[in-house]
């Protein structure tokens, strides 16, 4: 089937996101997923389901057969530059004609990062240019729904744990804003063809994004900062992987340097012709998770 999508990761935050704004623009996009089950739960049972495991090369092969967009994303994985590799080794022998990788935020990416997975998304995004004929790439900033971790915390000890300063300027963004630039981008690729994008929401600080919560929750949430170190502790307590909590500890660290401060709204404006979804519409569409 020609002119068709396939989303790869299609049951993460992203993803799944990606897959509801493309269905809304009346496109069926293929959701490569390793679990038809939760793909179902996730997506709905009308959902164009397409089993294949990303370690493996030519399950990615088969599943691509007749696809020419592709959007891949993945979760954090100590392999996951061997898997997008599988993924972009799978696309060329498909013939995919176009494909748009969500990589980490500016902050991260790079030969010499810090952040393993930044080191990672550096390697793949300069082997996507070399290995389908089209691309682009999505490098997004903090996501707003990674405070969904700390749900309990807000619950149960109104309190927002955080690896920095509450007066340092972030750029968050909203998940639903990287999945409705990556639909766009899918639909209509020829626009933005070999073009490499970054995009945050509007900056702000974890002191007004927890006046926020106050506001929209009707009681005070605070603000308590925990060391990059503290957060490797907390997480070992918790029988993190040491790749993780090393993965993590750089993360902090990155976030406490202002790797995250830049703000880069102008693409959404651009491709979507609105603002950024802000801390305030965040808030209030996920109360539930912190009440």
């Amino acid at each position: 089937m020609m002119n068709s999508i396939a989303v790869i990761g299609a049951t993460g935050m992203t993803g799944s996101a990606t897959v509801r704004e493309l269905s809304r623009k009346g496109f069926d996009p293929l959701c490569v997923v390793r679990d038809r089950d939760r793909a179902r739960s996730i997506l709905g049972e009308r959902a164009r389901v397409a089993i294949a495991d990303i370690d493996s090369r030519a399950d990615l092969a088969t599943a691509l057969r007749g696809v020419d967009r592709l959007m891949f994303v993945t979760g954090r994985s100590r392999t996951l530059r061997e898997q997008q590799v599988n993924i972009l080794e799978a696309a060329r022998e498909a013939g995919v004609d176009f494909a748009l990788k969500v990589s980490g935020a500016r902050g991260i990416v790079g030969r010499d990062s810090v952040v393993m997975l930044g080191r990672d998304h550096y390697h793949v995004e300069q082997m996507l240019q070399s290995v389908v004929p089209s691309w682009c790439i999505l490098r997004p900033g903090l996501f707003m729904q990674n405070t969904l971790e700390q749900g309990r915390s807000v619950t149960e000890q109104s309190n927002l744990v955080i690896p920095c300063d509450g007066d340092l300027k972030l750029s968050f963004i909203d998940v639903r804003d990287t999945a409705a630039v990556a639909a766009e981008i899918l639909v209509n690729p020829d626009r933005y063809r070999r073009r490499l994008i970054e995009l945050t929401g509007r900056q702000t600080t974890y002191n007004d994004f927890a006046g926020i919560f106050s506001k929209v929750l009707g009681r005070p949430i605070f603000v308590s900062t925990i060391s990059p170190e503290g957060v490797g502790e907390r997480m070992s307590s918790l029988g993190s992987p040491p790749w993780l909590i090393e993965h993590s500890i750089a993360i902090a660290r990155t976030i406490a340097n202002g790797g995250f401060t830049p703000e880069q709204c102008e693409p959404i404006r651009e491709v979507l012709g609105r603002e950024p979804i802000s801390t305030l519409e965040f808030v209030q569409d996920h109360k539930e998770a912190f009440q």
